[in-house]
Protein backbone atom coordinates (compact mmCIF):
# COMPACT_ATOMS: atom_id res chain seq x y z
CA UNK A 1 0.00 0.00 0.00
CA UNK A 2 1.57 3.09 -0.85
CA UNK A 3 1.63 6.32 2.02
CA UNK A 4 -0.49 8.97 1.75
CA UNK A 5 -0.54 12.61 3.06
CA UNK A 6 -2.36 11.53 6.02
CA UNK A 7 -0.12 8.92 6.94
CA UNK A 8 2.34 11.20 6.79
CA UNK A 9 0.08 13.87 8.88
CA UNK A 10 -0.37 11.16 11.58
CA UNK A 11 3.54 10.54 11.61
CA UNK A 12 3.54 14.21 12.19
CA UNK A 13 1.00 14.38 14.91
CA UNK A 14 2.44 11.83 16.61
CA UNK A 15 5.96 13.42 17.05
CA UNK A 16 4.18 16.45 17.87
CA UNK A 17 2.21 14.08 20.95
CA UNK A 18 5.66 12.55 21.46
CA UNK A 19 7.21 16.04 22.13
CA UNK A 20 4.33 16.98 24.26
CA UNK A 21 4.54 13.27 26.29
CA UNK A 22 7.95 13.91 27.22
CA UNK A 23 7.32 17.66 28.50
CA UNK A 24 4.34 15.91 30.61
CA UNK A 25 6.97 13.94 32.10
CA UNK A 26 9.24 17.04 33.18
CA UNK A 27 6.33 18.79 34.75
CA UNK A 28 4.38 15.79 36.82
CA UNK A 29 4.87 16.00 40.53
CA UNK A 30 3.77 12.70 42.34
CA UNK A 31 4.71 14.33 45.65
CA UNK A 32 2.13 16.71 45.28
CA UNK A 33 -0.37 14.30 43.76
CA UNK A 34 -0.37 12.39 46.84
CA UNK A 35 -1.75 14.93 48.54
CA UNK A 36 -4.26 16.13 47.19
CA UNK A 37 -7.79 16.30 48.66
CA UNK A 38 -11.09 15.87 47.30
CA UNK A 39 -11.93 19.73 48.41
CA UNK A 40 -8.72 21.19 46.86
CA UNK A 41 -9.26 18.96 43.76
CA UNK A 42 -10.60 21.15 40.77
CA UNK A 43 -9.60 24.38 41.84
CA UNK A 44 -6.90 26.73 40.08
CA UNK A 45 -4.47 26.75 43.14
CA UNK A 46 -5.16 23.39 44.09
CA UNK A 47 -5.77 20.51 42.43
CA UNK A 48 -5.66 21.16 38.42
CA UNK A 49 -1.65 22.01 38.27
CA UNK A 50 -0.98 18.55 39.39
CA UNK A 51 -3.34 17.02 37.56
CA UNK A 52 -3.05 18.90 33.95
CA UNK A 53 0.26 17.10 33.64
CA UNK A 54 -1.17 13.69 33.95
CA UNK A 55 -3.66 14.31 31.79
CA UNK A 56 -1.87 15.90 29.24
CA UNK A 57 0.91 12.38 29.61
CA UNK A 58 -2.65 9.97 29.03
CA UNK A 59 -3.84 11.84 26.64
CA UNK A 60 -0.72 11.74 24.29
CA UNK A 61 0.05 8.37 25.50
CA UNK A 62 -3.34 7.47 23.67
CA UNK A 63 -3.28 9.90 20.68
CA UNK A 64 0.64 8.57 20.28
CA UNK A 65 -0.21 4.79 19.68
CA UNK A 66 -3.52 5.72 17.57
CA UNK A 67 -1.52 7.96 14.99
CA UNK A 68 1.82 5.79 15.37
CA UNK A 69 -0.54 3.35 14.25
CA UNK A 70 -2.50 4.75 11.52
CA UNK A 71 0.49 6.24 9.39
CA UNK A 72 2.21 2.27 10.16
CA UNK A 73 -0.33 0.80 8.03
CA UNK A 74 0.95 2.35 4.68
CA UNK A 75 4.43 3.36 6.12
CA UNK A 76 7.22 0.87 6.21
CA UNK A 77 7.89 0.50 9.82
CA UNK A 78 11.53 1.03 10.24
CA UNK A 79 11.32 4.36 8.16
CA UNK A 80 7.75 5.75 9.96
CA UNK A 81 9.31 4.87 13.74
CA UNK A 82 12.64 6.48 12.73
CA UNK A 83 10.82 9.58 11.12
CA UNK A 84 9.44 9.65 14.31
CA UNK A 85 11.65 9.31 16.23
CA UNK A 86 13.57 11.77 15.35
CA UNK A 87 10.91 14.46 14.20
CA UNK A 88 10.49 14.09 18.24
CA UNK A 89 13.83 14.76 19.33
CA UNK A 90 14.28 17.74 16.81
CA UNK A 91 10.78 19.13 18.30
CA UNK A 92 11.71 19.10 21.65
CA UNK A 93 15.06 20.84 21.04
CA UNK A 94 13.12 23.42 19.44
CA UNK A 95 10.70 24.16 22.37
CA UNK A 96 13.48 24.04 24.80
CA UNK A 97 15.03 26.51 22.53
CA UNK A 98 12.19 28.81 21.56
CA UNK A 99 9.93 28.35 24.35
CA UNK A 100 11.91 27.53 27.84
CA UNK A 101 14.99 29.90 26.28
CA UNK A 102 17.80 26.56 26.86
CA UNK A 103 21.25 27.14 25.40
CA UNK A 104 21.62 25.73 21.97
CA UNK A 105 25.15 25.20 20.20
CA UNK A 106 25.88 25.21 16.47
CA UNK A 107 27.05 21.48 16.96
CA UNK A 108 23.57 20.93 17.93
CA UNK A 109 22.29 22.33 15.02
CA UNK A 110 24.53 20.96 12.61
CA UNK A 111 23.33 17.52 14.35
CA UNK A 112 19.77 18.26 14.24
CA UNK A 113 20.32 18.81 10.37
CA UNK A 114 22.12 15.37 9.94
CA UNK A 115 19.19 13.68 11.14
CA UNK A 116 16.97 14.63 9.18
CA UNK A 117 19.47 14.69 6.53
CA UNK A 118 19.12 10.77 7.26
CA UNK A 119 15.80 10.34 7.40
CA UNK A 120 15.40 12.05 3.73
CA UNK A 121 18.34 9.64 2.63
CA UNK A 122 16.52 6.50 4.32
CA UNK A 123 13.44 7.48 2.50
CA UNK A 124 15.05 8.06 -0.82
CA UNK A 125 17.19 4.66 -0.58
CA UNK A 126 14.37 2.82 0.26
CA UNK A 127 11.98 0.50 -1.77
CA UNK A 128 9.45 2.34 -4.14
CA UNK A 129 6.53 0.43 -3.33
Amino acid sequence: MKPTIFAWLCLLGAAIGEMAWTYSLKYIDTAALRTLRWSTFYRLDGGLPVLIPWAVYLVCLVLISVLLGIAMRTIPTALAFSVWMALSLVFIKLVDVLWLKADWSYAEVFFGAVIVAGLIGFKLAGPTT
